[in-house]
């Protein structure tokens, strides 16, 4: 037998089965007038004001339902959710105290999201997902949460799940997509992007985010196709060009660049975000001023980091050192409330902690080992950011005896195990520093092997302050320090948008940036007092000023003949695929001089820092 409805809510149900929610809603407020505390009669009423979106409406009904029946089962739930569609958070808490339902804790971890109290909302989420594990929005929530509260890599186990239980829900991607860039899971990143594509290849947002999950493993083909099939999606959306313009001036394709902002102005691309690739077009093209009124025309849409960059590099360029300042120190700001600092010591702390333990006594207590010849040492290409590197390895790319490897993770990943505790040197044997030199080799011959005949040129700058670990593991090894001002240097790794990881975090910060130079240095200052290390200092002053002489001692210094190719270091540059560092432009340029001595008009702006670089300064000779 069917269970008919009361009697008094027949005629409003009719009304609504025939779609007149409003009639519906009358007849129930009439039959109320009557009997005010009929439980049928407040619940279909909520339920037509819910249909109604009356929010209000939903509120009243309840109220008055919970006022006849305080245990009501759903009566509280939808009260709760009501209030929090009003964004009325204050009258939502007050109901959600002490809530264990995983109804309830689901809207408590919202309202908690909305207030800013994330550790409160991932507590509630995670105990709805304990309880409900196949609820993929919630799992979904954690995500968000979690990448709010600086966690990315637990909220990327989180969309995972989301993902797990609703493969087809596409914007979940997106979200595991932020998520695995911000924790550097570039591979796992690429792998859902192409899932995603594979699933919704006709959404642009979709192409666009795979476009940058392939320029982030470098594979910029792969990546220039998604960008382009995302703009022939939304032809008018100005995202793709954005990252595409980006991808080509980095990648020194100014050619295209200028073909992508043409196309941009055909499409009808909003005017603010083409100026974006117009200044950076000509910049290229060296006309700083008609580059710098594009750039002042940019508006907020672009991100302050890119903002920032472009401003602060034009306007140094143009002498306008004040306001150069200041756009770099916006860009920083920016790029700092983007990834934020991780718990833990800092990169400065970390570096200082090991000097501490590079001492006499600890040297000798090393235990000796005794290593085989070959495969021979890598020569080892180090110096603070921004001293000159990469110009000095791109010259050496000119010569085809060299296998020259841009800042590859070779020895990271090598010695992963050891990571950055350097107590480990002092217990490491002949057996695992030998595992060591074969891990070395093996990472080498899977992300850039080399022919058998080819020296190999490892330049990674901060690998300076590795230096007791590389003596440990090649003790043979030839170690080239690239030197510069130390002021210029500082002044230039905080002008610089790095790629933020461990290190780099600290170049946003002019002080931290100079505490770091002076904590790298005297590690490594300590490592060559202490170690019979094989060192050659280039100079990137004298590198400019006399580039064949420089070029000349680093030459028989790496035992090879002196070739005048090794000059060319706009021939070299063109033939690269890609420069990964934030050097990438300028080594494009012919050699200049430009950026020696550019601290002494940002001498206002360095004066808290002086003291820590002055003694370095003097050590190396350089004037103040």
């Amino acid at each position: 037998m069917v269970n008919q409805p009361p009697a008094e809510l027949q005629p409003a149900l009719r009304l609504f089965q025939h779609g007149n929610i409003a009639g519906a809603r009358e007849n129930v407020d009439a039959a109320l007038r009557s009997d005010p505390a009929s439980p049928p009669l407040l619940e279909f009423g909520a339920y037509l004001a819910a249909c109604a979106n009356d929010h209000h409406g939903v509120v009243a009904y309840n109220r008055r339902l919970l006022a006849v029946d305080a245990a009501h089962p759903v009566a509280r739930v939808n009260l709760v959710a009501a209030l929090v569609s009003l964004e009325e958070y204050d009258a939502a808490e007050a109901l959600l105290a002490g809530a264990s339902d995983p109804r309830m804790l689901r809207l408590r971890g919202f309202v908690h999201q909305q207030r800013g109290r994330l550790a409160e909302a991932a507590a509630d989420y995670a105990a709805v997902v304990a309880a409900q594990p196949e609820d993929f929005q919630i799992w979904n929530n954690l995500g968000n949460v979690r990448m709010a509260a600086g966690d990315p890599q637990g909220a990327a186990s989180a969309f995972d799940q989301a993902l797990l239980l609703r493969a087809d829900v596409i914007p979940i991607y997106l979200n595991l997509s932020e998520a695995l860039a911000k924790s550097h899971q570039f591979a796992a990143r690429q792998a859902a992007m192409r899932e995603a594509a594979r699933r919704a290849s006709e959404d642009p947002q979709v192409q666009t985010d795979l476009g940058l999950a392939e320029a982030a493993m470098r594979d910029l083909d792969a990546a220039e196709a998604a960008f382009r099939a995302a703009i022939r999606l939304a032809p008018q959306a100005p995202a793709a060009y954005i990252e595409l313009g980006l991808m080509l001036e980095t990648a020194n394709r100014v050619d295209a660049l200028d073909a992508l902002l043409a196309e941009a102005e055909r499409n009808r691309v909003p005017a603010g975000e083409t100026e974006f690739l117009r200044a950076w077009s000509l910049r290229r093209h060296g006309n700083v001023a008609a580059a710098l009124q594009s750039a002042e025309r940019i508006p907020e849409t672009i991100h302050d980091i890119r903002r920032g960059q472009l401003l602060g590099d034009l306007y140094d360029r143009a002498g306008r050192s004040a306001e150069a300042f200041a756009a770099f120190q916006a860009m920083n700001t920016a790029a700092a409330a983007v990834d934020r600092v991780r718990p833990g010591p800092s990169y400065r702390e970390t570096i200082t902690r090991n000097a501490a333990l590079l001492t006499a006594d600890r040297v000798f207590a090393w235990p000796r080992v005794s290593l085989a010849s070959t495969p021979p040492a890598p020569v080892f290409i180090v110096g603070f950011p921004r001293s000159g590197t990469t110009l000095l390895d791109t010259m050496l790319m000119n010569l085809p005896n060299l296998h020259v490897l841009e800042e590859q993770p070779v020895l990271t990943q090598a010695t992963e195990e050891i990571g950055y505790d350097e107590e480990r040197l002092s217990s490491i044997a002949t057996e695992e520093v030998e595992a060591l030199r074969r891990q070395y080799f093996e990472r080498l011959a899977a992300i850039d092997p080399a022919r058998p005949d080819q020296l190999i040129i490892d330049k990674h700058p901060l690998q300076m302050a590795r230096a007791a670990l590389i003596h440990r593991i090649f003790p043979d090894a030839r170690i080239v320090l690239v030197e510069r001002h130390p002021c210029d240097a500082v002044l230039s790794c905080f002008m610089a948008n790095f790629n933020l990881n461990f290190a780099t975090r600290s170049f946003g910060d002019l002080e931290e940036t100079a505490r770091v130079y002076d904590a790298v240095f005297d590690l490594w200052s300590r490592a060559t007092d202490l170690l019979p290390l094989n060192v050659l200092s280039v100079r990137y002053e004298r590198l400019i000023a006399d580039p064949e002489a420089e070029m000349r001692q680093l030459l028989e210094f790496l035992g090879q003949k002196w070739d005048p190719a090794v000059l060319d270091n706009r021939g070299s540059a063109a033939r690269r695929p890609e420069i990964r560092t934030a050097s990438y432009s300028q080594v494009t340029e012919p050699i200049y001089n430009r950026a020696i001595g550019r601290w002494t008009r940002y001498r206002e702006h360095l004066a808290p820092v002086l003291p820590i670089l002055a003694p370095w300064a003097e050590r190396m000779g350089y004037p103040l």
